[in-house]
C-alpha cells in the first residue's frame, strides 16, 4: 500500500482551505500559509497537478472596470480525504465545494467575503476571543436532489415569518477573555447600488422585528448587523441615503455598524460608523 506524506506547506494550504473553502495565493501569504510567494506558488502547482489533484483552481482572469482576478483554491476530493488522514479525522469532517461553478461577476465578492472572514478570526486570535461558530452564504447542509436530507440551504439564512427569510453574506459568534458573548452579521457590498445595499440592509428590520436573528442562532441578545463596503464612497453614499429613510429610525439605528474592507482588515474591532454619524467607533 503506497503511503502519501504532505510537506509542511502542503499541509498548512490544504487546512486553510477546509477552514475558508476558497483562498487566493495571496490571501494564504496572509495566513503564513508560506513566508516566500515563490515557494507557495510552487507549493500550489505541485497540489494542483498530477491525475489526482488535491485542489482545484479557479481563474476568471481579467473583468472590464476591475483588473485580473486572482485565482483560488479549493479542496478536492483527494485533497479533503488526504486532509482529512492528517488530522485523524473521518473524511465527512473535512467539508470541500462539490460541483463547483462560480459565476465570475460574483466571484470577487466571494473573495472579498472570505478576507472579512481572515480578518475576524485573526483578530479574534490575537486579542483572545474564541470563534465559536462562522458560516459563510456558501456553506450549505442538505442537498435537492436527496431523499433522505433536509433540502439544500445556506448555513447563514434566517428565516421569517412570512415564509421568505434573508441570507447574509457571513455570520459568527465570538466570546471574549470575559466569557461574553457577541453575535455577527456580516453583509459584503462590492458596487455603488446605493439603494439596492440600503434595501438589502432594509430587510433586516423584519429580522429584528420578530427576533427571527436571535431565534435561528439560538443568541439571548441583539445582534450586531455589519456591512462591510470596497471604499469610503460607497459606504458614504448607503449610510447618507439610510440617513434619510423614514424606515431607519432612531428604533434600528444602534443595530447597524458600517466600515471599509479595508478597515476591517486593519482592525476588525475598531473604526466603524453608525447611520447619520460620520465618528468612527469600536463595535463593543
Amino acid at each position: 500500500m503506497s503511503v502519501t506524506t504532505l510537506t509542511d506547506t502542503e499541509f498548512r494550504a490544504l487546512d486553510a482551505l477546509r477552514v475558508y473553502r476558497y483562498l487566493t495565493a495571496e490571501q494564504m501569504l496572509r495566513l503564513k500559509v508560506s513566508a516566500q510567494s515563490s515557494h507557495l506558488y510552487a507549493v500550489l502547482r505541485d497540489l494542483a497537478g498530477g491525475k489526482r489533484p488535491k485542489l482545484g483552481k479557479i481563474d476568471h482572469g481579467a473583468m472590464p472596470g476591475v483588473g485580473r482576478i486572482p485565482a483560488a483554491h479549493y479542496l478536492t476530493d483527494h485533497g479533503a480525504k488526504l486532509l482529512a488522514g492528517a488530522l485523524g479525522l473521518e473524511p465527512a469532517e473535512v467539508p470541500y465545494p462539490k460541483g463547483v461553478v462560480l459565476v465570475r461577476h460574483g466571484f470577487l465578492h466571494r473573495l472579498h467575503t472570505v478576507d472579512c472572514e481572515i480578518a475576524v478570526r485573526q483578530w479574534a486570535a490575537d486579542h483572545g476571543h474564541s470563534v465559536d461558530a462562522l458560516s459563510s452564504y456558501f456553506d450549505v447542509s442538505g442537498a435537492n436532489r436527496s431523499k433522505t436530507k433536509p433540502r439544500r440551504r445556506s448555513l447563514t439564512k434566517i428565516d421569517l415569518a412570512d415564509g421568505t427569510g434573508i441570507i447574509p453574506d457571513c455570520v459568527f459568534h465570538l466570546t471574549d477573555p470575559d466569557s461574553t458573548p457577541r453575535l455577527f452579521v456580516l453583509e459584503m457590498y462590492n458596487q455603488y447600488r446605493t439603494k439596492r445595499m440600503a434595501d438589502k440592509l432594509a430587510e433586516y428590520r423584519y429580522a429584528i422585528g420578530e427576533g427571527a436573528i436571535e431565534t435561528q442562532f439560538a443568541y439571548p441578545h441583539s445582534p450586531r448587523i455589519l456591512a462591510v463596503f470596497e471604499d469610503d464612497k460607497a459606504l458614504d453614499l448607503t449610510q447618507r441615503h439610510l440617513s434619510q429613510r423614514a424606515d431607519f429610525g432612531a428604533d434600528f439605528t444602534p443595530f447597524f455598524f458600517f466600515n471599509t474592507l479595508a478597515g476591517v482588515m486593519e482592525d476588525f474591532r475598531n473604526g466603524w460608523r453608525k447611520i447619520g454619524d460620520t465618528r468612527r467607533a469600536g463595535l463593543f
